[in-house]
């Protein structure tokens, strides 16, 4: 699986257009394997996030997002960016 977090270290995605590819089909199948656990990784991610740690963040969806499923529509969301 690919790092997501240096592919996207250098550039700011306008939110605007983030939120309309989350609002897509793929977004939403996304969202919906990050809230397999009941929401716990984002949770986690986004207390991570708040605290500046990376890591954390990475930590906290990597299990979520390890699956053929979940490379797939990340592969197409960022393709769309």
């Amino acid at each position: 699986m690919l790092d997501r977090s240096q592919k996207f270290s250098n550039s700011s995605p306008d939110p605007a257009r983030l939120k309309a590819l989350l609002a897509g089909p793929e977004g939403r199948a996304l969202l919906r394997l990050l809230q397999a656990d009941g929401g716990a990784g984002l949770r986690a991610a986004a207390e991570a996030l708040r605290q500046g740690r990376p890591e954390g963040v990475r930590e906290a969806l990597g299990p979520l997002l390890a699956g053929p499923e979940a490379e797939r529509l990340t592969q197409e969301l960022e393709a769309k960016l």
